[in-house]
């Protein structure tokens, strides 16, 4: 299976990008090289391997979600520098125009 120009060309339009020059060739070339690669790596005797699902043998570390007593309004407000109406204040980061 080989990627033409005109179908680079067609994904380029569909990405609303402008390909100039020697663009449409040098990508047609780059995705056929992934190709070739992928090709590559489905020749690989994989009859033996084991599954995985992660490379490094990591597993997600789970806790048990048990309700607790949350932190009060009064404790929060103790560490706050400004609070007000429930919500914490901080300086403005965005500025605008209007």
């Amino acid at each position: 299976m080989a990627i033409s120009t005109a179908e680079v060309s067609k994904i380029a339009h569909l990405s609303k990008l402008s390909l100039e020059g020697g663009e449409l060739e040098k990508l047609a070339h780059d995705f056929n090289g992934i190709l070739d690669f992928v090709a590559q790596i489905k020749e690989a005797d994989t009859t033996n391997a084991p599954a995985i699902d992660h490379p490094l043998g990591h597993t997600n570390a789970h806790r048990d979600d048990k309700p607790q007593a949350s932190i009060s309004q009064d404790d929060i407000r103790a560490f706050a520098p400004k609070f007000e109406a429930g919500f914490f204040v901080v300086p403005r980061v965005i500025e605008t125009d209007a």
